[in-house]
Parts: C-alpha cells; structure tokens; sequence
C-alpha cells in the first residue's frame, strides 16, 4: 500500500525530479529491505522476501499507467526503475560471492584445525555463516523473477545501454551461481548443515532420510539454491534477447535484432546442451511426477535438467515464434538438438518438439 500512494505521487513529478524522489523513497527502502547487511544485524528472510515483493509491486504499478503517460516519460521510469533494480541485485550479488568464499575459506580453516587437534572441532563457524548465504540466493532469485513480468514494455522501451546494464548484472548472476553449483567444498558445507538439523534422535534421522528417492532430499543442498538462482537469471535473459530477436520492437532507435541474434543463441545452445546431457544422465532417477508439471516444480530436486525445464520451455517457444528466414538461418545448429530433445520424459517439452517438426521443419521439406 505505501509503495503504490509512493508511486502515484511520484508519477506527477516529471521527468527532472524523477530519478531524486524515486531513489529518496521507494528504491531506497525496497533495496535496504533486500540487502541491508550490517554487523549488529542480518535480515530475515520473510524481510528479503517482502523487500522484493514491494519491487514488483512498484514495477507493476508503473507498467499499470504506461499506456497513459507520455511515451518519453514511460521511458524514463522503466529506465530509472531497470537501472536501480540492476544496481541492487549487483549488489546482493556480490554480498553472496563475499559471503561464499568466507563459508568455503571456514570450512578448510575448521578442517585444518580439526586436523590439528585430532579431533571435531566444537565450534563451526561456517554452519553460523550459511543462513545469511541463503538469504542472499533467495534475494537474487526473487528479484529476478519480477524482471519476466515486464520484459515486453522494457525491452520496447529501454535504450541500449539500459538493456546491456540489465543482461550484464543477470549474466553475472548465471556466471556466479554456475561456479558455486560446482564447488565441492561449499556443497559439503551446505550437506554438514543440513545433518547438523536432524538432531540425535533416531527417528529424526530417519524421517529425514525417508524421502530421498522422490527428491526431498536434495532439499537444503546447495545445488538447489544455486542452480534455481541460475536458472531464473538465464529465463530472464533468454526473454529479454527473444523479445528484441522476434519482436522487433518499433520504439527503438538501435539494431536490436543484430545486438540479441549472438548472445541469445549462445545461451541457447548452452542450455539446450547441459540439458539433454543432464536429462540422459539423471532422467531416469527422477519421480515422473516431477515431469509432469517440471515448470513449476522443477526445482524441487537438484538436477539441471529439472531446474531449466521451464528455460527449455521458454527457448522452444521461441523458436515457435522465430521468422522462417531466421529458423533457416539456425536450423543446423537447432536441428540435431531438437531431435534429441524427442527422447526427453517431459510431455510438455516433447509437444512443443513436435509443434516446432510440424511447423518449421515441414515448412522446410515441404509438407
């Protein structure tokens, strides 16, 4: 409630004070509630999550009122709103680097003074450390997840140096999270504390244990946090490069075209790859009931072919969408991916296989 009176008051106040009154009010509270991290104090995570509620609340509002407002003044909000929305999860992005490295560099100083003493060290600092990590992976992921709901007024808007700001920060945020699934070191961290939860009784133990085998228990893993973090950095990307490939937007005063065409069949074929090599490796061991709806409950288990379904799902979509010159331009490198992506336990990803041979690849062969 008080971020929309905020907003309606802000929205008369024209284009000179625009970027002063939004970073005095509403940017400044909805940023400190996402990232505040002082020493006496660390935020919850019912604060972070409520912090970036209020972002979308703020977004949504703006987008509300888009089409009654002058076109250069719709500009300058979503403008001023992308950029301050990029400059905190840059920041909350870098908070969980900082706060990752101090969990890995804990665990192998606790290791070495375990070694020492020839015994369990007593005190863990780095169990102490991992919420706060966590809180971290959650806020990045929540703002991410408020970018989808405004890429097309954005991406139809926004200036290109706005847009390469926004890909940069979410590219940055997919580089980091990619490097954190892969650690050893911090994976056994994530796994310590989640044994230290069971306590010492035995039908705690075993009721955490029960499980496993549907996926529960990959939860608390850090390649849970960390491969949903990334896949929702990579869905927005993808979203923003296929609006400005397919769409062509007619308020833009730069080649959007030329600037996605690379970099989304970049992250195309990079995703499109890990997937069908993690769906052959790991399909089998998943419940097929997390098949069935993998778009919303992909991220229950901690694979990367369940935790991008709904990124495969985006990518062939867009391919659905794709001009017939531009599909024949790509249809090479698409062809052998799309051919495997048959083999694939998601119903809804082999529909829209099948969609893609019906009306792009018949079009090509002439049926």
């Amino acid at each position: 409630m008080a971020s929309r009176c905020q907003s309606t008051c802000l929205l008369v106040r024209g284009d000179s004070r625009r970027e002063r009154l939004l970073s005095a009010t509403i940017c400044d509270e909805s940023t400190d509630a996402v990232i505040l991290d002082v020493q006496e104090w660390k935020p919850c995570e019912a604060l972070v999550r409520i912090g970036c509620k209020e972002w979308s609340r703020i977004f949504q509002f703006v987008l509300d009122v888009v089409p009654e407002i002058d076109s250069g003044e719709a500009q300058g909000w979503l403008g001023t709103l992308s950029t301050n929305l990029s400059d905190t999860l840059v920041r909350n992005v870098q908070l969980e680097d900082s706060i990752r490295k101090e969990v890995v560099e804990s665990k192998l100083a606790a290791l070495d003074k375990r070694s020492e003493n020839g015994g369990p060290q007593l005190a863990a600092n780095y169990l102490d450390i991992l919420p706060m990590l966590k809180t971290r992976c959650i806020a990045s992921y929540c703002l991410q997840q408020t970018i989808p709901s405004f890429v097309d007024q954005f991406s139809s808007l926004a200036s290109e140096e706005e847009i390469t700001c926004v890909l940069d920060t979410l590219n940055r945020s997919r580089v980091s999270c990619g490097s954190a699934r892969k650690d050893e070191d911090l994976a056994l961290a994530f796994q310590e504390a989640f044994f230290d939860q069971w306590g010492d009784g035995v039908e705690e133990v075993e009721a955490a244990l029960k499980g496993t085998n549907g996926g529960s228990g990959h939860r608390g893993s850090s390649q849970i946090f960390f491969l949903t973090q990334e896949a929702s950095a990579t869905r927005s990307i993808i979203l923003i490069l296929s609006y400005l490939y397919c769409r062509k937007p007619q308020k833009i005063d730069w080649d959007a075209e030329a600037f996605a065409e690379p970099v989304l069949m970049e992250r195309m074929q990079e995703v499109l790859t890990e997937f069908i090599s993690s769906e052959e490796k790991d399909g089998l061991l998943i419940d097929p009931n997390i098949w069935r709806i993998s778009n919303q409950r992909g991220g229950q288990v901690a694979y990367y072919c369940t935790s991008f379904a709904g990124v495969v799902v985006n990518i062939l979509e867009m391919i659905l969408d794709l001009g017939a010159d531009k599909f024949e331009r790509h249809k090479i490198s698409l062809f052998p991916m799309l051919c495997s992506l048959v083999r694939v336990q998601s119903e809804e990803i082999r529909y829209l296989v099948s969609d893609i041979f019906r009306h792009k690849i018949g079009s090509l062969i002439n049926v």
